[in-house]
C-alpha cells in the first residue's frame, strides 16, 4: 500500500539550511591559512634573500651631522675686566664727599668721590719744595760755570752745587712718583697745595652704572679695603664652557640660555690641560659683535660638527661593539656589511660616528644587534677584565 508523502513544512526546511551552513563554517575554520608570499611579507623584490634572512631590523639612512646638535656643555657668561670696576683710594684717605648714588649712569673720568690723602698732600709739598731747590741750584750752577771760565771759582765748589742739584731732582722725582700713583700730574701739586683741604677726586675708570656705594662722610679708609664705589659696564662678553670630550677641529657653536635665547659663538681658546676632578676641559667662546649678554647667565653650548669632519648621525642602537671596537652594519649593494667606526658623541637616541666608507645617506641597520653580522661580532667580543678575574677566582 502506497503511503502518500507529506510535503515538508517550512520550519523543517529552514532547520536543514542552518545545519548545512554550520557544517561549512566549521570546515572553513579547520583549514590552515596559506603561507604568505615573499612579496606580501614586506620583502623587497630588488633585495637578495640573504639580506632578508640576516637583517631583522629596518634600514635607516645616515643623516648629516650638521643637523644634529649632539655635543653640548654647561656654560656661564663671564664678567670681563672691562665690564667691572671698583673705585678705591690708592692711599689711606678720609672721605669728604660722595657724588654718585646706586643706579646712576657714569662715564669714564667722572668724579664719584672726593677724599683727602695725607700722604699725597705731603708728596705734593715735597715736590713743590724740591722744584724750588732745583731752580735755585740750576741758577747757582750756571753762575759758577761762567766764573769757572775766568778762573775765579774752585772746582770743588762747582761739584758741591751739582751734587745738591742732583739730590733736589731726586727728591722731586720721588714725590712725582707718589703723585702719579694717586692719578695726579706735576701741575696738580701746586693746585693741591693751594686748595682748601687738599682734596683729591676719585674718578670712574669705565662707562657704566653705579651698582654699589659703601662710603660715609668723614670715614677713614685704607687702600686695601673694600671699594667705595662699584661700577658695572658693558663690554665684549666671554662664555666659559666645560666640555667632557675633545673639541672637534671644525664645528659650529651656539649658546642656549634658560630664557630661550640662542646666540652663535666662535671659539676663542681652550685650556691645555684637563681638570683632574671631573675630566673636563675649559673652553672660552665669544659671541658676534653687538650681542648683549648679562654676566652670570647660565645655559649650555650646543656644538654641531661641520661636514668636513666626516661624521654622520645614526640611531644609537645602530652602533654595536665588537672585538675591534664600535661598528655599524651597512647595506652595501644589498649585502649587509660590518663597518668599523669611531664614535664622536652619543646620546640616548642618536650617535655621531665617523667611518671611512660611511657617508651621508648610507643605509645602516637600525639595531646592529638584530643582524647576524652584529650578533656574531658582539659574541666574539672578549669579556671584561673583571669577569676574567671572577672566573679565575671561581676556578672555572
Amino acid at each position: 500500500m502506497n503511503r502518500v508523502r507529506e510535503p515538508l513544512s517550512p520550519l523543517r526546511g529552514a532547520r536543514g539550511t542552518i545545519f548545512l551552513v554550520t557544517l561549512l563554517a566549521l570546515a572553513a575554520c579547520s583549514q590552515k591559512p596559506a603561507a604568505p608570499r615573499a612579496d606580501e611579507d614586506g620583502g623587497t623584490s630588488g633585495v637578495p634573500a640573504a639580506t632578508a634572512a640576516s637583517v631583522k631590523t629596518p634600514w635607516v639612512k645616515a643623516k648629516n651631522a650638521e643637523d644634529v646638535a649632539m655635543l653640548e656643555a654647561p656654560a656661564t657668561v663671564l664678567a670681563t675686566p672691562e665690564s667691572n670696576a671698583g673705585v678705591s683710594p690708592p692711599f689711606r684717605a678720609r672721605i669728604v664727599r660722595v657724588r654718585v648714588k646706586p643706579g646712576e649712569q657714569v662715564h669714564r673720568g667722572d668724579v664719584v668721590a672726593d677724599v683727602v690723602m695725607p700722604e699725597v698732600v705731603q708728596a705734593a709739598g715735597t715736590y713743590a719744595s724740591a722744584a724750588t731747590r732745583v731752580g735755585a741750584y740750576e741758577r747757582r750752577a750756571a753762575q759758577l760755570e761762567s766764573l769757572k771760565q775766568e778762573g775765579m771759582v774752585r772746582l770743588s765748589e762747582l761739584l758741591d752745587v751739582q751734587t745738591k742739584l742732583a739730590e733736589a731732582r731726586a727728591d722731586q722725582q720721588s714725590a712725582l712718583a707718589m703723585l702719579r700713583v694717586a692719578g695726579l700730574a706735576a701741575d696738580d701739586a701746586q693746585r693741591l697745595l693751594a686748595s682748601k683741604g687738599g682734596e683729591v677726586a676719585l674718578r670712574s675708570p669705565i662707562d657704566g652704572v653705579v651698582t654699589q656705594v659703601k662710603a660715609a662722610i668723614g670715614e677713614n679708609r685704607d687702600a686695601a679695603g673694600e671699594p667705595l664705589v662699584r661700577v658695572a659696564g658693558e663690554s665684549e662678553p666671554r662664555v666659559e664652557a666645560r666640555c667632557a670630550r675633545v673639541m672637534p677641529r671644525r664645528a659650529e657653536y651656539e649658546l642656549w640660555l634658560a630664557t630661550g635665547e640662542r646666540h652663535p659663538l666662535r671659539l676663542v681658546g681652550r685650556a691645555p690641560q684637563v681638570d683632574p676632578r671631573d675630566g673636563t676641559t675649559l673652553v672660552w667662546l665669544a659671541p658676534v659683535a653687538g650681542t648683549r649678554l648679562v654676566q652670570g647667565q647660565t645655559g649650555k653650548v650646543k656644538i654641531r660638527l661641520e661636514e668636513e669632519e666626516g661624521a654622520v648621525a645614526v640611531p644609537a642602537r645602530a652602533v654595536g661593539l665588537g672585538p675591534k671596537g664600535p661598528f655599524v652594519v651597512a647595506n652595501r649593494a644589498g649585502t649587509p656589511q660590518r663597518l668599523d667606526v669611531e664614535v664622536v658623541a652619543a646620546s640616548g637616541a642618536e650617535a655621531l660616528v665617523r667611518g671611512n666608507a660611511l657617508v651621508i645617506g648610507a643605509e645602516v641597520a637600525a639595531d646592529a644587534a638584530q643582524t647576524d653580522e652584529g650578533a656574531q661580532a658582539e659574541a666574539a667580543r672578549p669579556p671584561p677584565a673583571d669577569q676574567d678575574a671572577k672566573r679565575e677566582g671561581d676556578g672555572t
